[in-house]
């Protein structure tokens, strides 16, 4: 792991009254909301630079669903890569959104297991999940991959099958799997989709209640392609992949968002140039990249049939 990284910021005491930790609050949390928001590290860090207004539009959306936001331990060490630190936008985007009365969830990825514990009585079984969404997503050249290489012992339970009664197999790789974390690697979004993958099990719940919010293309592909490699037979609940330009024409919809000059700054902020999106315009059958400047896509999702934004 870079010298940089860790999963706890030196400056965690400017947010910890904002935030949940403890992992019991943690999974009754996630059990009670309607949603749980799964934030991306690019789209953390574009919606952090959203003005007061514009991120309140956001903040409202993801309210009237009864939603939560997450934020995962790797996730976290990628908001705090540059000097160890949160910096100033982040805190104060993390203040906004408890403001907002929105609970923020600071997840260690293991912990998922006490989450998965309420609702399975075999540690075989919870351990098999993990098992078969590592076994999907890995890459022959990948941090995990590495890790597993390095790593007889963890590699044994996860990749063999070994020892899945145990109870610790979640911690063995989730720890150990932190501290590969390099700069430029794809680990924050290959995690995130071994966590909704595991998630996507709990009996119960109903199809969208776990989303991502992500604006890096290769990251939703890497989860879509989980889900989609998994086998029909072991397929869970469906997630949500939401991309700013998705959650700008679902506000839109839902009339949370009116205002084109509003529309126009959440599709801009942190972007140069078109935007282009994955979606359909009124007589396609199929989806394609389409790239339009803000004006123009704004202009398309306020229009009835204007467009269907996929991602």
């Amino acid at each position: 792991m870079d010298g940089r990284y860790t999963d706890t910021p030196h400056n965690m005491s400017d947010i910890v009254s904002y935030v949940v930790t403890d992992t019991e609050a943690i999974v009754s949390e996630m059990i009670k909301r309607s949603k749980c928001f799964f934030y991306d590290t690019c789209s953390f860090r574009r919606h952090a630079n959203l003005k007061r207004e514009e991120a309140e539009y956001l903040l409202r959306y993801i309210k009237k669903w009864d939603g939560t936001v997450i934020i995962t331990r790797v996730i976290l060490m990628e908001l705090a890569s540059h000097s160890g630190m949160l910096c100033q936008e982040y805190v104060e985007y993390i203040k906004r959104i408890k403001e907002f009365e929105i609970d923020i969830l600071i997840v260690y990825e293991e912990d998922l297991f006490s989450f998965m514990e309420m609702c399975f009585n075999s540690n075989s079984v919870i351990n098999s999940y993990l098992c078969w969404a590592v076994r999907t997503i890995k890459d022959p050249v990948s941090s995990i991959t590495e890790m597993l290489l390095c790593n007889r012992s963890i590699s044994r339970e996860v990749i063999e099958g070994k020892n899945l009664n145990h109870s610790e197999v979640y911690n063995h790789f989730f720890r150990e799997l932190r501290k590969y974390k390099e700069t430029g690697d794809n680990l924050g979004e290959e995690i995130l989709a071994i966590c909704l993958h595991i998630l996507s099990y709990i009996p119960g719940e109903k199809d969208g209640k776990f989303c991502i919010i992500t604006d890096d293309k290769n990251a939703a592909a890497k989860i879509d392609g989980l889900f989609k490699k998994t086998a029909t037979r072991h397929k869970g609940r469906k997630i949500i992949l939401y991309s700013t330009p998705k959650l700008v024409q679902a506000m839109y919809r839902e009339n949370i968002l009116q205002n084109k000059e509003h529309v126009e700054a959440l599709l801009a902020t942190g972007t140069d140039g078109n935007i282009v999106v994955l979606g359909t315009l009124v007589y396609d059958i199929q989806g394609r990249e389409i790239s339009k400047n803000k004006e123009e896509l704004a202009h398309l999702i306020m229009q009835p049939n204007g467009i269907q934004i996929i991602f």
